[in-house]
């Protein structure tokens, strides 16, 4: 995915993100004013004029109340989407910004990696210290994650970290 297709999927997915967000705010505003009826307390009177009307008018703003709720879950999942496309959107960015692809030669044992885990279209990152830096791939450590020794490619790694400094340009090491 480039550069320009990440960031502009994740403009959409914002959006997209806004819109269910206010659509749930004004869904939830009318919820609460179909409860205006009931505001001052008045019971429902079984055998009065008003009981058939009162019941009616609550169980539609009891409806309401449920859609509201369930526009506002939409909403924050499709939040969840937005950033996660904006995360999706960062990394592109930073592998846009590359002049070369890391190779065996920008890496020593010791340095912390930032590789990207799975696949390119989600953003999921983990820090490892470099054990080896082989032909193709990084063996990396990490004894607190309960596995031994997993290996990533090169167009995994997203930064690297020596005596301190950070790059995330390997024409920069």
């Amino acid at each position: 995915m480039t550069d320009a297709t990440a960031a502009a999927r994740a403009e959409r997915a914002r959006r997209h993100a806004e819109e269910l967000a206010a659509m749930a705010d004004g869904m939830s505003a009318r919820a609460s004013g179909m409860y205006g009826r009931f505001a001052g307390g008045q019971p429902l009177l079984v055998g009065h004029p008003s009981y058939r009307p009162a019941v009616r008018d609550r169980a539609r703003a009891d409806n309401a109340t449920r859609r509201a709720i369930e526009a506002q879950r939409e909403a924050e999942r499709a939040q969840a989407k937005a950033n996660q496309a904006e995360a999706v959107a960062d990394l592109a960015a930073i592998e846009a910004a590359r002049s070369r692809p890391w190779q065996r030669s920008d890496f020593l044992p010791g340095d912390i990696v930032t590789v990207r885990d799975f696949r390119r279209d989600m953003a999921v990152t983990s820090s490892y210290q470099v054990k080896r830096a082989n032909a193709k791939t990084l063996t990396l450590h990490a004894p607190a994650r309960g596995f031994d020794d997993p290996k990533r490619t090169y167009d995994r790694v997203l930064s690297r970290t020596r005596d301190g400094v950070t790059i995330t340009n390997p024409a920069d090491a």
